[in-house]
């Protein structure tokens, strides 16, 4: 009976995290210029580069993009298709993340008993942001893998384990994954005693993975290069840092956190104090070998997360991605909890019937706001990941270009070889990428054109009257050649459209209507545009 669970949950996690692979858009162009772009460089000798990459900065790792580098060429002996190792290296991110989560689930069941562990599952195959953050290349997502491989660990008391994947992730990915650990860590000091192994091991772990790490990033970087110790310094120590790319109040977590986890954000909200009424009332824990404060202590990663990024200005979906799992870990404890609590009052068949209304109202109210969810995301959003389909491979140069929608650039693996995307004059004032230099060792050139001000520079502007292609939003308004963005859709005399695709105007359409799908109903609340691929009429 055991086998057969196990089947279905990693069959069933295997299925729900492809589909996310396939069907899940770049909700970040951090994700397509900082990690899809250079990973394009790193294969193809061609690809944008940021300022983050430039070595008088060097905030990020190579050695992270090697990780998927390695796949990507393997598969590239035999595919030549950019798209194909597009969605080839999602889909292994994806079977990556669904095996780490298979594996906390069957922990999860072991320590905490059945019933937790199979709440868990569900609310992690319908949750949004799993299926967004699952297959994205981000190292917010490679320290997601990292929170869930951590967790197994630490429930299994393997401490060393725990140590190793902290440093790895810390050194490869991104050094604030290291926050999550910090409970084991204080678990190991001071109730362990094991200040001496701790540090032995910390340090073994360190030089073992820092070492080839700072290797590869100084031989591309072409200097003596540490990026984890660069990106904090950057984020914590310097007067501008973060901040110059926007500040958010704190309700713009508590936003996402709802879209991304709907039921499961206010369920596991609840539970601390829910763990405070169960042992004020000595409820029994019932299956689960952990006490509710034990219980607690392991979901402390997740509230120290949140205390230390809610109080950020600069604010990003993609930060709370590393604990997206411990919504779905706390949610399964607080109805284990509730559910106990009911043996003091309700037995026998009633009691039974009682629990399955419940668990059959809890999950049917997530699962069918996170389909809407997703789907909504899908239907709105998609475009720029289907636009590029209609380009054809030629043996001349073409110019691709992008105006207002440059922060919706899939990324060079949907683009033919022989076309250049470039950028054309905006509102958008601010640095925008480069491409690298084509030259032997380009990565390690500095160029004059990038700051770590987020001030923009001609170098990046390409002239529109040499643009062959152009992406571009409409909006519905008249062409106005002088309006910083015109609607370029609508100057029927230098363009014609070759392909259109359906994307929500978001500035016209009703906020709910946008973020959740209900049929027959949102189409009359959320108005769409044309997402555009133009091509200049000759």
């Amino acid at each position: 009976m055991v086998l057969r669970g196990n089947t279905v949950a990693i069959f069933t996690l295997l299925l729900i995290r492809l589909q996310a692979a396939l069907w899940s858009i770049i909700s970040d162009c951090d994700e397509t210029y900082n990690y899809w772009e250079p990973l394009h460089y790193l294969l193809h000798g061609k690809g944008f580069q940021t300022w983050e990459y430039s070595p008088e900065f060097g905030l990020r790792s190579y050695s992270y993009l090697w990780l998927h580098a390695l796949p990507a060429k393997i598969l590239g002996l035999f595919v030549e298709n950019g798209v194909v190792i597009f969605y080839f290296l999602r889909c292994l991110l994806a079977v990556v993340c669904a095996i780490l989560e298979y594996r906390l689930y069957k922990t999860i069941r072991q320590k905490c008993g059945t019933s937790v562990g199979n709440m868990f599952l569900i609310f992690q195959l319908i949750c949004p942001g799993m299926f967004i953050s699952s297959a994205a290349l981000l190292p917010s997502s490679f320290a997601m893998y990292i929170t869930i491989a951590t967790m197994t660990a630490w429930m299994n008391d393997q401490m060393k384990t725990v140590i190793a994947i902290t440093a790895f992730s810390g050194l490869i990915g991104w050094p604030f994954a290291v926050i999550v650990s910090i409970p084991f860590v204080v678990e190991q000091l001071v109730k362990r005693k094991g200040i001496m192994e701790f540090v032995k091991n910390a340090i073994l772990f360190g030089v073992l993975f820092g070492v080839p790490i700072v290797l590869i990033d100084s031989a591309y970087f072409g200097r003596p290069t540490v990026a984890a110790l660069n990106i904090v310094r950057y984020n914590v120590f310097t007067s501008h840092g973060p901040d110059l790319y926007g500040v958010e109040p704190a309700s713009f977590y508590l936003k996402n956190l709802f879209l991304n986890h709907n039921v499961a954000l206010v369920m596991c909200s609840l539970y601390p104090l829910g763990v405070i009424l169960a042992t004020a009332l000595a409820v029994k824990k019932g299956k689960n070998r952990l006490s509710p404060a034990t219980a607690l202590w392991k979901l402390s990663p997740l509230f120290l997360w949140l205390a230390v990024f809610v109080v950020q200005p600069h604010k990003e979906e993609r930060f709370i991605f590393p604990v997206y799992p411990l919504f779905s870990f706390g949610s399964a404890l607080l109805f284990e909890l509730v559910t106990n609590s009911f043996d003091r009052y309700i037995k026998g068949k009633k009691l039974a019937g009682i629990k399955r209304i419940l668990t059959a109202g809890i999950v049917a109210t997530g699962l069918l706001l996170g389909l809407s969810r997703i789907i909504a995301v899908c239907i709105n959003y998609r475009a720029p990941m289907t636009i590029l389909n209609q380009l054809e491979q030629t043996n001349q140069n073409v110019n691709l270009c992008y105006g207002k929608e440059w922060y919706r650039f899939p990324g060079s693996f949907f683009v033919p070889s022989n076309y250049r995307v470039r950028f054309i004059p905006s509102s958008f004032t601010g640095m925008l990428p480069a491409y690298y230099d084509e030259t032997e060792n380009g990565s390690q050139l500095v160029h004059a054109y990038f700051n770590d001000k987020n001030l923009g520079n001609p170098h990046m502007l390409f002239p529109l009257k040499h643009c062959d292609f152009l992406v571009d939003l409409d909006t519905g308004e008249a062409y106005d050649p002088h309006s910083p963005e015109p609607n370029y859709s609508a100057d029927a005399e230098h363009w014609t459209v070759v392909k259109s695709v359906d994307f929500v105007l978001a500035s016209k359409s009703n906020t709910l209507a946008r973020a959740f799908y209900v049929p027959f109903t949102s189409s009359r609340y959320a108005v769409m545009g044309k997402y555009n691929l133009l091509r200049r009429i000759k």
